[in-house]
């Protein structure tokens, strides 16, 4: 099993965050893709709506830093630089989203406004050639590494921010994230996203998340530069970066492993641009790429909950899509047993969805995004009706 990027704990300006956040006292007020909003939730929606906020609640109570005014890591973490990465906020970031377009109260989209908004810190007007989004709030300076995955999915949460919110500030935000992953991750001359500012490898999880946020970002804007991006990383991602051994994408150049949370964002792209194009090609893509997955990754899913998460978001924007009622019956069937299974002694979503401790390569303990992964997982079942 594969990890992600290793948990930061470099120096920070810390007095250059307390002051930017100070002025946000509001991030921690109480919470909050293209599915119709329904005028009264169905009594499944509602249920899932109700665990969504739950959880919220508790990532509010249990990792919220009152000294900074935003959320830590870990729970109850005393460390000089405690703050959640880009990595481990974007499942609370996607929950606000998905709880405010479920429902858009005043208050859920108000919360979403406030996070988003908390969000925006995390860019870095220093770094080359263009601003990008670091991954420790308040990260300053060119040489700063980053990773080009976490600026694709937290533009990904911004395009949400948007549709909860409908204000175009997020949409600027989220053209940040995609600027920097075509300027500074995109290899010009051998095609594909590097994984991080270090260059080790071109990433499956980069192109994902990059794809799609140039998908949706087209979509939105109608902007002619967003679909050639889009057009651009497919054409990539479906020779090189494809694995014909597995039917699938590869985690990266050097494996041809595939990973659940790589392959829907790149599903739905292509199920998006196929019916926003016409292009045939997409949709049969999609389609294909979709029975390998769900033969793939099975029903019960252990891969990790913030992986497992993201794969599900993207597999339900699909259903959305094209209404195939096993997307949606994959989500639910995993939400049934985590809602039960995954909680810990204390009440958090703090365990595998099957019940299991989190090895130390999947999550180290008592992480935010373990408990919002599981929580953004509720919260997207809410958007979407069951089918018929």
């Amino acid at each position: 099993m594969s990890t992600h990027r290793p948990t930061l704990h470099l120096p920070r300006r810390a007095g250059l965050l307390g002051c930017a956040l100070m002025a946000c006292a509001c991030l921690l007020a109480p919470a909050v893709g293209r599915a119709a909003v329904p005028a009264v939730l169905g009594p499944t929606q509602a249920h899932y709506l109700a665990l969504a906020e739950q959880g919220v609640s508790a990532a509010k109570t249990d990792w919220a830093d009152p000294r900074q005014h935003w959320y830590n890591e870990t729970l109850h973490d005393p460390s000089q630089y405690p703050l959640a990465t880009i990595w481990d906020a974007v499942p609370l970031f996607q929950s606000l989203d998905a709880i405010a377009i479920a429902q858009p109260s005043p208050a859920n989209v108000s919360a979403v406004r406030a996070f988003a908004n908390g969000a925006e810190l995390y860019l870095d007007k220093s770094l080359r050639p263009v601003p990008g989004y670091a991954p420790y709030p308040g990260d300053r300076g060119a040489n700063v590494e980053t990773w080009f995955d976490d600026n694709g999915w937290w533009g990904l949460a911004f395009v949400n921010a948007y549709r909860a919110t409908g204000s175009k500030r997020y949409l600027v935000d989220a053209e940040r994230a995609l600027t920097y992953i075509v300027r500074a991750g995109w290899d010009p001359s051998g095609g594909g996203i590097w994984w991080n500012t270090e260059h080790p490898y071109k990433a499956g999880e980069a192109l994902a998340s990059g794809t799609l946020l140039a998908t949706l970002l087209y979509l939105t804007t109608h902007s002619a530069a967003d679909l050639a991006d889009a057009n651009e990383f497919l054409a990539w991602g479906n020779t090189t970066g494809f694995s014909a051994a597995n039917g699938l994408y590869a985690k990266s150049d050097q494996s041809g492993v595939p990973e659940d949370y790589i392959e829907a964002p790149l599903i739905y792209a292509q199920q998006e641009l196929c019916t926003a194009t016409g292009v045939q090609a997409d949709c049969s893509r999609a389609s294909a790429l979709t029975d390998t997955a769900l033969q793939r990754f099975g029903s019960t899913l252990d891969f990790g909950p913030q992986y497992d998460a993201i794969y599900l978001q993207w597999m339900l924007a699909l259903y959305g899509a094209d209404h195939d009622p096993r997307l949606y019956n994959l989500a639910a069937g995993n939400a049934t047993v985590a809602a039960s299974e995954a909680l810990d002694a204390n009440g958090l979503y703090l365990r595998s969805w099957t019940g299991d401790a989190l090895s130390l390569g999947v999550a180290a303990p008592n992480m935010l995004q373990t408990q919002a992964a599981t929580t953004s997982l509720f919260a997207w079942l809410a958007v979407y009706p069951p089918p018929a």
